[in-house]
C-alpha cells in the first residue's frame, strides 16, 4: 500500500470515530431524557404492570414500541422489567442490560462451575463472532503501545463495564 491509501484508512478511522462521538452524546441526551420520564412517572406514583392475559397498558405500550421498532419479544421483555424497576424505585437507569451490570449472580463477580471453555466458547460466538474479533482487536492495540499484558487489559475491559474483579 501507499501512504496516500494509508493516510486515507487513517482518515476514514478518524471519521468513523468522529460517528461514534455523535452518537454516544446522541445517546447520553436520550438516557437524560429517559431518566427524567422515569423520575416523572415515579413521582406520579406510576406502577408498571405485567404483560399477559389483561396487560397493563403502560408495559403493552413500552413493550409493543420496541418490538415494532425491531426488538426482539425477550429482549423487549428484559428492557421492560428494567424500566418496571425504575418506575417502581426512582432510580435513574445507567445499563438497560442488567446481565451486564448485575451478571447472572447478582454481584457480577463472575464466579461459577462451568467450564472455562464452555464459558468462552459462549463469548467467543457471541453476535456470530464480531464482538470477541473487536476486543481482540482493541485489546492487541493496547498491548501493542504497551498499556499493559493482556491479561491486565482484558480485567481494564470487564472493570470498564461495571464487573468487580476478583485479582
Amino acid at each position: 500500500m501507499t501512504a496516500i491509501s494509508n493516510a486515507s484508512i487513517a482518515s476514514t478511522v478518524a471519521s468513523n470515530l468522529l460517528g461514534e462521538i455523535k452518537l454516544d452524546a446522541e445517546k447520553a441526551k436520550l438516557r437524560e431524557s429517559t431518566n427524567t420520564l422515569v423520575a416523572k412517572l415515579h413521582k406520579d406514583k406510576v406502577t408498571v404492570g405485567r404483560l399477559g392475559k389483561n396487560p397493563c397498558a403502560i408495559a403493552l405500550a413500552f413493550h409493543s414500541t420496541l418490538v415494532a421498532g425491531g426488538v426482539t419479544k425477550g429482549t423487549a421483555s428484559n428492557y421492560l422489567t428494567t424500566f418496571k424497576n425504575a418506575v417502581a424505585t426512582g432510580k435513574p437507569i445507567t445499563d438497560w442490560n442488567t446481565q451486564r451490570t448485575n451478571g447472572k449472580g447478582g454481584k457480577g463477580k463472575g464466579k461459577g462451575k462451568a467450564a472455562f471453555a464452555d464459558l468462552f466458547l459462549k463469548a467467543f460466538n457471541h453476535d456470530g463472532g464480531k464482538s470477541f474479533e473487536v476486543l481482540s482487536q482493541e485489546i492487541e492495540i493496547r498491548y501493542l503501545n504497551d498499556e499493559g499484558t493482556v491479561y491486565d487489559l482484558f480485567v481494564s475491559f470487564l472493570e470498564k463495564e461495571g464487573f468487580e474483579i476478583t485479582k
